[in-house]
């Protein structure tokens, strides 16, 4: 049977040397690892609530409403890997202002606004004295984030989808007390949801748009890939596009840029490796031809694609 549990912890009235291991303590119990620094630690004061269901797994749904002095965290890399969550936090400010830094971008959000955090990449969240703050577990399935971006730090709730999520989680707040585990986890798969639509719809022309780019990358090298001179900055530029937008296009479409480069040009070879009238010309001929700037190159993206040596695939020609 599911079982809501509600949990509070306040630093209140501890000794100032107690503070930051409690604190550490509980930042690591209910969000994973970060790095904390304290602004004045020894003035430092935070207090939180916790709503969730019991046997809570890091990256469940959870509900965290807290107040704390000036702080700042940080998320790493190295703590992803040790604690392998991968979901996301929907942070919506009720007092005061939160910094967050991800994706090479740096916003400040304040009450009417909230921001998405990609878990799974390395963050930075910080605030000064007197914040206030609903941090929300929403679980990976729910949203696909890029990891390459791009970033949702500032959304404005004045959307109606996104005001539709800063009402549930109003309603979360109200009503803990009273609330059911069945009625906690309704609630917030129906905010997750709504959180997901309001991405893709905001994110609609972007995407359109690194699909258009897509598209005439693999026509671009498709119609160029014999010139081994053909980079994918070169591909970029005949594009006008920066290197980071094209190979965010082509993740977006199952491949990169270099990879699809490569596979376009070992296709070629294997063609005209198969072709009978081709069969006096040596194997390093054709992988010239067919844009590698190695024979061993070549070789290695034959071998790794199909196993066996590309000498196998030599016909005899007409007699």
């Amino acid at each position: 049977m599911l079982e809501l549990e509600l949990g509070s912890a306040t630093t209140a009235e501890l000794s100032p040397d107690d503070k930051p291991a409690y604190w550490r303590e509980q930042v690591r119990t209910n969000q994973g690892g970060a790095r904390v620094d304290f602004g004045r630690w020894p003035d430092f004061d935070g207090g939180l609530r916790v709503m969730r269901l019991q046997n809570y797994r890091l990256g469940d749904f959870q509900n965290v409403d807290f107040q704390s002095s000036a702080i700042s965290y940080e998320r790493t890399l190295a703590e992803v890997e040790a604690d392998g969550d991968r979901s996301a936090r929907l942070l919506i400010p009720r007092d005061g202002a939160l910094g967050i830094e991800q994706h090479d971008t740096r916003v400040w959000i304040r009450p009417g606004q909230m921001g998405v955090i990609d878990w799974a990449q390395r963050m930075v969240l910080s605030h000064a004295d007197h914040a206030r703050a609903w941090i929300i577990n929403i679980p990976a399935d729910y949203l696909h984030l890029s990891p390459d971006g791009p970033p949702h730090l500032a959304l404005d709730a004045r959307d109606p989808l996104l005001g539709s999520v800063l009402a549930l989680a109003d309603q979360l707040s109200r009503h803990s007390e009273t609330l059911t585990a069945t009625q906690f986890l309704t609630i917030s798969t129906h905010m997750a949801s709504l959180l997901a639509g309001a991405l893709d719809e905001r994110w609609a022309p972007q995407n359109s748009r690194l699909a258009s780019i897509a598209r005439d990358a693999r026509r671009h090298i498709q119609r160029c890939s014999d010139d081994p001179r053909l980079t994918v900055l070169g591909v970029a530029e005949q594009l006008g596009v920066t290197r980071r937008q094209l190979e965010r296009a082509m993740r977006l479409s199952g491949t990169t840029p270099h990879g699809f480069l490569l596979s376009t040009r070992l296709d070629q070879a294997v063609k005209r490796l198969s072709d009978p009238r081709n069969c006096r010309r040596t194997i390093a001929d054709i992988a010239y031809e067919s844009g590698f700037s190695a024979l061993s190159a070549f070789n290695r993206a034959y071998r790794e694609k199909y196993g066996v040596p590309a000498g196998q695939l030599r016909r005899p020609g007409p007699s």
